[in-house]
């Protein structure tokens, strides 16, 4: 069955059709767009899909869901997040702003399903080889005339390959099949793990310098 994560109205009738298949044990919540740009280029009207796509539509799925799991005693919620939620990035800024919001409910959803048998686990990942980088090039196609242009090419449109989408899968299927999964699944290059982990120890201007100078 296929429906638009942004419509909640088709929500209701999609999951009573599969509740009415079979229990519902696991959700992976992977519907997700990137809305390129700088803030100061960013539309209210993208900025409001950004969240609709990667934030509202996941997790009003997951409140239609939730029920069915806690009658059960059990189930697994699992958020494909970013490492992005972990270290916001400039000229993905709306990006990175809903993918904060998805860690945030994870973190609170984790604690108010502690005893309830239902876990919830978030995905970190780094870049990943899908068609989504495509959909961003063409994007970043219509920002060329602002002053971040040679910035966009290099790091949203000549974007290194990443891991592939079996890596992800592969943590997907643990966080389901473990009866003890970890809360977070950091994936990606040893590089893009290291600035996860060292970022809370570099000083906040000299992190956000470095950055920037990146983009000039």
């Amino acid at each position: 069955m296929e429906f638009d994560i942004t419509r909640h109205d088709t929500f209701s009738a999609a999951v009573k059709c599969i509740a009415e298949k079979d229990n519902i044990f696991g959700l992976v919540n992977n519907a997700g767009c990137v809305e390129p740009g700088a803030i100061e280029v960013v539309s209210m009207a993208d900025l409001r899909a950004q969240f609709e796509t990667n934030f509202f539509g996941l997790v009003g799925y997951t409140k239609q869901v939730l029920p069915l799991m806690m009658q059960k005693g059990q189930g697994r919620i699992v958020n494909v997040s970013s490492m992005a939620s972990l270290v916001s990035l400039p000229l993905i800024g709306a990006y990175c702003a809903a993918k904060d919001a998805l860690e945030a409910v994870s973190e609170a959803l984790r604690m108010d399903l502690w005893n309830t048998g239902v876990r919830v686990i978030s995905i970190n990942r780094g870049v990943v080889e899908t068609d989504i980088h495509t959909v961003t090039r063409s994007k970043t196609a219509l920002l060329r005339d602002s002053r971040f242009a040679k910035a966009y090419r290099k790091y949203l449109e000549d974007v290194p390959r990443g891991s592939p989408a079996s890596a992800i899968a592969g943590a997907i299927v643990e966080a389901i099949a473990s009866p003890n999964p970890k809360a977070r699944y950091l994936i990606g290059s040893g590089r893009e793990k290291a600035g996860v982990r060292i970022r809370p120890y570099v000083p906040d201007r000299l992190f956000y310098s470095q950055v920037a100078k990146r983009l000039t």
